[in-house]
């Protein structure tokens, strides 16, 4: 405790004793191996530990007598489990229940409750008596709360007994009637400092001093030779440095600074004086501050600038859309450099495909140019991708043989090589399940099956569930197949096989789904299993949730409208797209190899 020095009282006795906010030592009682047991404070308010490092009693004083002993204690008693449970509640006049612990024969624990006039015993079968309480008169009641604390109550005080891995100690609850604390010293006054203190104390004195000697032998850097203020002070009292104030002054004065002499009263007459001190740029004076611009400053932004800067990503490039009227000009012009000329035709009647078209195109551009361009040595692109507006001009379509939206066409040396519809765009089902695939679920615990059909239905798909592998065969074999296979991976491996070759013999582009991956599973044929979860297009390591199958069913796109089964990576339609032109190239004798 920190502040005045309080006068000493007199204690009982004789002698002398501190104040009364420090009449005890603390208390720290430990286990053998350093943990705290019990930790009482100068008060002795404080705490008592189990051996598992959780708390048994905490302990709270209440008011001081004139000789700085406590009055009373109020006690909360916890049990050694998990939750740390209560199992008794005492206030500072010691009135309060605990419950005890159940021994062999008992219906239920054991519990004593005591109020201000009576004392009520409850045994293990259930039976209850009652005890007067005061009036002089004398009873002994003792409680087992558990392996490490008893509760007694003899001679109208009550006490609990703590004792665990040969640590004792007893609190006292209730009254004290003057009393000192039991177990506690009283404070002596200051206590020498512990071996282990001193000699860190020491330690940290020794570093220092080699620290300073360190310091001492450092050396300026000779850029910094002239940062050194070229005077010295006598500070060995206050009235040198007072003296020296005015040779200081002059030798503070430094050719890149305002003067330490400036006469200012207010703010704004300060920032005068240093603006007439340090004089601003050119630049920002008012009468030349408009020819100080960005583009003066760091290079006016221009085309030709801009299309001769190095991306720092190979980010996808929006293709151009060109006019009608200008096809054949951009023919020619490649014809002469052998450049693949590549014309998508969208239609604005038409926006949904057209917008998959056109993202479909740049995707692959960024691919191209990914292949030919990402050297600083390679050469030009050898493809030109441009887009055209069929609803421009009515004789485009009738002169290249545009029969759909959205369609493709590619020239090379002024000849079309290609004319085909882009493949893979999403199409406008009549009913919105139209275009959801049906969903295969092979589930043989019955505890999932509920839940993964009702996470399916939530995300609009239809669904049929095997109860076991051979149902799941059967299923997987008929005419009409399964977009997305759902099966359990608890199941053998020939199972998954056969039930995967099933399901991909009637549609190719069928999604196989697995879970139940990190559940552990005693088989041999450890190798076959974790093939099979290789070439599913996702795993789930337990059994998926409503949000974890809209996130990874939402990945794939259908590409059989009319049955609402065939469900392919959406990446396919652009690959597809990219093989396209990869392939017109390697008619043509380029190679596809490009710069990698």
């Amino acid at each position: 405790q920190s502040g005045p020095q309080c006068p000493l009282s007199q204690a009982e006795g004789g002698g002398t004793m501190p104040s009364t906010a420090t009449r005890y030592d603390v208390l720290n009682l430990r286990f053998g191996d350093g943990r705290p047991a019990v930790l009482r404070h100068t008060d002795g308010s404080g705490f008592a530990y189990y051996s598992s490092g959780r708390k048994a009693v905490c302990l709270s004083a209440s008011g001081h007598d004139g000789q700085g002993r406590t009055r009373r204690f109020s006690a909360i008693i916890h049990d050694d489990t998990s939750r740390s449970s209560v199992v008794g509640v005492f206030d500072d006049w010691g009135i309060g229940y605990a419950d005890g612990m159940l021994s062999a024969g008992d219906s239920q624990p054991p519990k004593i409750l005591i109020a201000d006039k009576s004392i009520t015993v409850i045994d293990g079968a259930g039976k209850a008596s009652e005890v007067p309480r005061g009036q002089g008169r004398s009873t002994n009641v003792a409680l087992r709360i558990n392996r490490y604390l008893t509760l007694r109550h003899s001679a109208g005080r009550t006490t609990l007994d703590f004792q665990c891995e040969g640590v004792s100690h007893s609190f006292v609850v209730g009254e004290l009637h003057g009393e000192d604390v039991q177990g506690m010293s009283l404070n002596t006054g200051l206590k020498p400092l512990p071996e282990e203190s001193t000699r860190l104390i020491s330690e940290t004195t020794r570093k220092l001093d080699d620290v300073r000697e360190n310091l001492s032998t450092l050396k300026v850097d000779p850029s910094q030779r002239d940062t050194k203020p070229a005077f010295s002070v006598n500070t060995a009292s206050l009235k040198d440095v007072l003296e020296n104030l005015t040779s200081l002054q002059q030798s503070l004065s430094h050719p890149n600074l305002a003067p330490p002499d400036l006469q200012w009263g207010t703010e704004s007459k300060l920032k005068k004086l240093l603006s007439a001190a340090h004089p601003q740029c050119p630049g920002q004076l008012a009468p030349d501050r408009t020819k100080w611009s960005i583009a003066r400053v760091s290079g006016k932004c221009t085309e030709e600038r801009l299309a001769n800067a190095k991306p720092t990503v190979n980010a996808p490039k929006s293709i151009a859309q060109v006019s009608q009227l200008k096809i054949p000009e951009l023919l020619a012009e490649n014809a002469s450099s052998g450049t693949l000329l590549v014309v998508v035709c969208l239609a604005a009647y038409s926006q949904e495909q057209s917008n998959y078209a056109r993202l479909l195109a740049e995707k692959a551009h960024a691919e191209l140019w990914a292949r030919f361009c990402s050297k600083p040595d390679s050469g030009p692109l050898p493809a030109k991708l441009v887009a055209v507006e069929l609803t421009e001009i009515g004789g485009f379509a009738e002169k290249y043989g545009v029969k759909e939206i959205p369609y493709c066409l590619m020239f090379l040396g002024g000849q079309q090589v290609y004319s085909k519809r882009l493949r893979g765009i999403r199409m406008a089902p009549r009913a919105a399940a139209a275009a959801k695939p049906k969903v295969l679920l092979a589930e043989p615990n019955p505890a999932q099956q509920l839940k993964l059909e009702r996470a399916l239905r939530r995300n609009g798909y239809c669904s049929d569930l095997a109860l076991d592998a051979g149902q799941a065969v059967r299923l997987a074999s008929r005419p009409e197949g399964y977009g997305v296979l759902l099966i359990s991976s608890l199941l053998r491996a020939d199972q998954l096989r056969a039930t995967v070759a099933a399901a991909k013999r009637n549609q190719p582009g069928a999604v196989i789904l697995g879970f139940d991956a990190a559940a552990p599973v005693e088989e041999e044929a450890s190798e076959e299993r974790q093939r099979f979860l290789d070439e599913c297009a996702y795993v789930f390591p337990f059994a998926p949730s409503y949000t974890g199958l809209a996130a990874v069913l939402a990945r794939f796109d259908v590409t059989a409208v009319d049955k609402g089964l065939a469900c392919v990576p959406c990446n396919s339609h652009k690959k597809e797209f990219f093989d396209d032109v990869l392939g017109a190239l390697e008619k043509s004798g380029r190679s596809i190899v490009g710069g990698k």
